[in-house]
């Protein structure tokens, strides 16, 4: 890399932290999450708005040579958080009687419902816009944005629960225990998508076979490893640790990214069979600001770098959004609260539910370019997506504030389930910004 290059990407980063920051500000002020203003920087450094409004500076700070750097900047970014999405998932085990059967009923009818309406409105799309189709063929295009439709962001909605305070109400823990069955049935199911279409650079059968091989490693042998190293580093001041939990998570992605997969499909996993530790919680305090506030937001300007709005005709995107859109939320929202009003009484709390599981942001995010780059999804889908992707996470807050307004007229009505000690799902993640989550 030249000199000229490296500055650039200096500036490209300062403009990045700098615009993220102030977005962030302002979008505390309307109560929207931080990822939220990250999503809507990164659209707004790439040609949807500052190479449209500047093209000449937009060139001059995101050159075509930094691209592969702002790619692996922000690939380390998202192998770090879906590593960190594993550890919180694997840490959140439930005991209380029934709790699991609401957990997989509720997420049952939110990924099933967004998943056909997801594909129905997808083909609706591919019909008035021909150029949608992708390359991989029309069929797997659909079944793969009828997968992105039905994600729910575990790691965002744990920390909106917090901050509203509704950790151990009835919708919080129902929505949390949910949305961890729709992380891993979600992720498997981009996974076998990758691996039947033939996305990745394997052939499909061996990409089964040996991730199959991949799980039961790091479940057994790994996994008992790591436990013995522990016990008896520990003792020593548990040094080393941090070498060998960055090492291990490099070898996953580059293991599942060899097998025709991605690097964020060996990172979750490992985070699944990753044993507790204190040495993990030290390191997961020590190293989240930095992998989470700074290298994730290369992901956010790589994404909207790739975003281009102003290319598509405001007719067909609108329609393309608008149909996408309403699959998705109505598909999540409506299906999720019907499923847990009818496993508890009272419409309020189980809409709570509803508006909680529509939460999306990063992780459709990663998905969205998971399939872009398999070309399970064209431009124009992808840019449409996007959007979807943004407005329903954006969503979530006024929801909230709606299902509180009703709640202040008929009074408090979100109470555990009887009988039952309602536990949250998982502690909540330090927020976006890399601040400790408040108890």
């Amino acid at each position: 890399m030249s000199g000229d290059l490296l500055t650039r990407l200096l500036v490209c980063a300062t403009v990045m932290m700098v615009l993220c920051r102030v977005l962030a500000a302002l979008a505390a002020r309307v109560g929207q999450p931080p990822v939220v203003a990250e999503m809507v920087a990164g659209i707004a450094l790439g040609p949807s708005l500052f190479g449209l409004v500047l093209p000449d500076a937009q060139a001059w700070v995101f050159p075509a040579a930094n691209t592969p750097v702002l790619y692996a900047l922000g690939q380390l970014g998202i192998a770090f958080y879906m590593f960190l999405v594993g550890l919180e998932f694997s840490g959140s085990l439930v005991r209380g009687s029934g709790l699991a059967r609401r957990f997989v009923s509720v997420s049952f009818a939110g990924m099933a419902a967004p998943f056909v309406l997801g594909i129905a409105a997808t083909y609706a799309v591919f019909r008035a816009q021909p150029a949608a189709v992708p390359e991989k063929g029309l069929i797997e295009g659909t079944l793969y944005a009828g997968v992105v439709a039905s994600v729910t962001a575990l790691p965002m909605l744990a920390r909106i629960i917090e901050e509203e305070g509704l950790l151990g109400s009835r919708a919080g823990t129902v929505a949390l225990g949910a949305a961890a069955v729709d992380d891993v049935v979600a992720w498997v199911g981009i996974g076998l998508m990758l691996a039947l279409t033939g996305a990745g650079h394997t052939d499909p059968l061996l990409t089964v076979a040996g991730f199959a091989v991949f799980v039961a490693l790091l479940f057994t042998v790994v996994r008992r490893g790591l436990r013995s190293f522990l016990a008896t580093s520990l003792g020593r001041g548990g040094q080393g640790f941090l070498p060998l939990v960055c090492a291990l998570l490099f070898a996953a992605c580059a293991a599942t990214e060899f097998l025709g997969l991605h690097v964020v499909i060996g990172a979750f996993v490992l985070g699944l069979a990753f044993p507790k530790s204190e040495a993990l919680s030290r390191w997961e305090a020590s190293v989240r600001p930095f992998a989470v506030g700074v290298l994730l937001p290369f992901y956010f300007v790589y994404t909207g770098l790739r975003t281009q709005i102003q290319a598509l005709d405001a007719g067909p995107l609108l329609l393309g959004v608008g149909v996408l859109l309403a699959a998705s939320v109505v598909g999540k929202l409506g299906a999720c609260t019907v499923a847990a009003r009818l496993q508890d009484p009272g419409w309020l709390p189980a809409l709570r539910v509803g508006v909680l599981m529509n939460t999306r942001g990063l992780v459709q995010l990663i998905a969205l370019n998971i399939g872009l780059e398999a070309g399970l999804l064209t431009q124009t889908l992808f840019t449409q997506l996007v959007i979807v992707a943004v407005l329903s996470t954006v969503l979530t807050a006024p929801g909230l504030a709606l299902t509180a307004r009703l709640e202040r007229r008929r009074g408090p009505a979100d109470a555990p389930p009887t009988g039952e000690r309602a536990v949250p799902i998982a502690a909540p993640p330090e927020d976006r910004t890399g601040r400790p989550a408040r108890p």
